[in-house]
């Protein structure tokens, strides 16, 4: 009997981990991943592999991965989030068959219609489809180099990817997919409530905008208020180095935790507007030198959860500012706020990341500006200046291999 229940198993999506990360910081310069056309390329051989030749041509399509610099708030209220797109993305092969299979690189399964507790990486494909098509059975192949850490970024990618892929395949579709109207106000919104789905967690619809926004732009502002983004113009992926790590295994806060602060944000939502905020639709619209008035009608419980969401709204607005000024070292400064704010007032953070961001904080007198937890995988993003960085990398990453007995994966965005 076929499930849409997720999985008990972990969340985490396969990735090209070899394709995926460098193995020393000095290779940082020298790393380049394969491209749109090499992994719809794989894609496109996967599904031969996997689901035998046919004549029916297949098509393809590619989603670049992003991770969040400060996003991760707005898959509990409206509001902003700054994204960094990856190198590295998601590519997918599709073809019209008798019946939905689904492969992923990385794994040996294949997922049907039929399949009991799939991964949450094959319900996505599943749901997404579902509403795509209209009632077309297809086989998928999909590749991925984006980590498994950054988890949010990895099944927005793989849902805009089947989105494209849909309206490049020559069969009928369920929604109107050419029109800018439905994508925006239709079609972004269903997308993050399938992977939600999914995952069995909120999954708000910053990291999907922030998937098809794609690349091209150094850094991408969303407003998942009127789901609109917009590019940075800044020096900021120039002018400075950034890595994201893979701390690897550690234990993460579950999806019930994700639904209980999504429910607690909207019960605190509900007790402003009874207390004088009659007006106010999300935190993003919360001014901070309200912030003390409005917690002191809010029980204990949800002070620390609307401090995170109106104060993590607000440094979205510093960073942007920071980044057009070229103010580096205050780049680094906010994300270290910010992750002491999912620290102690959101409480998500891992052992792990919490530690790298510690370790890296230590050094921003050396050659480091600043790290935070970036996603709910537990990955660290951190930036520096390209002197120093290099050298400061390793340092932090053989120390977190001292501390742990394995060091942390290195991703170059």
């Amino acid at each position: 009997m076929s499930s849409d229940a997720p999985s008990a198993t972990t969340p985490l999506p396969p990735f090209l981990a070899e394709e995926a990360f460098v193995d020393a910081p000095d290779d940082a310069d020298e790393y380049a991943p394969p491209g749109r056309d090499a992994l719809q390329r794989r894609a496109r051989e996967g599904l031969v592999d996997r689901m035998g030749p046919s004549d029916v041509p297949a098509a393809t399509a590619y989603a670049c991965g992003t991770v969040g610099v400060q996003a991760d708030q707005i898959h509990y209220s409206d509001g902003f989030g700054l994204f960094l797109p990856l190198r590295q993305g998601v590519a997918v092969a599709v073809r019209p068959a008798e019946a939905l299979r689904v492969t992923f690189a990385g794994t040996d399964d294949v997922w049907t219609d039929e399949s009991a507790s799939p991964p949450p990486w094959a319900l996505v494909v599943r749901r997404v489809l579902r509403e795509l098509l209209a009632g077309e059975p297809v086989e998928v192949a999909a590749v991925s180099t984006v980590p498994g850490a950054c988890q949010d970024g990895s099944l927005a990618a793989l849902a805009v990817a089947l989105t494209r892929v849909v309206q490049a395949l020559d069969v009928p579709a369920a929604v109107d997919l050419d029109r800018v109207e439905r994508l925006r106000d239709d079609l972004v919104p269903l997308l993050a409530a399938e992977i939600g789905t999914a995952v069995g967690q909120p999954h708000g619809t910053g990291y999907v905008l922030a998937a098809f926004a794609g690349a091209a732009p150094t850094f991408t502002l969303v407003d998942t208020t009127t789901r609109e983004y917009l590019p940075v113009k800044t020096e900021a992926r120039k002018a400075l180095r950034w890595a994201v790590l893979d701390p690897g295994a550690s234990a993460r806060r579950d999806a019930a935790f994700h639904r209980r602060r999504q429910a607690q944000a909207e019960e605190a939502l509900r007790i402003l507007r009874a207390n004088g905020f009659d007006d106010l639709e999300a935190f993003r619209d919360l001014e901070h030198r309200a912030l003390e008035t409005a917690v002191t009608v809010l029980p204990s419980a949800l002070r620390p959860v609307v401090r995170h969401l109106v104060t993590e709204n607000r440094r979205v607005q510093k960073h942007v500012a920071a980044m057009r000024q070229g103010d580096w070292q205050m780049i680094g400064a906010l994300l270290l706020m910010s992750h002491a704010s999912q620290r102690d007032h959101w409480e998500g953070t891992t052992e792990a990341a919490d530690a790298l961001v510690a370790e890296a904080e230590s050094r921003t007198y050396d050659g480091l500006y600043g790290a935070c937890m970036t996603g709910r995988g537990g990955a660290v993003l951190v930036t520096g200046p390209p002197q120093t960085f290099g050298h400061e990398l390793r340092r932090l990453v053989d120390a977190a291999g001292d501390r742990r007995g394995a060091s942390p994966r290195i991703l170059v965005p």
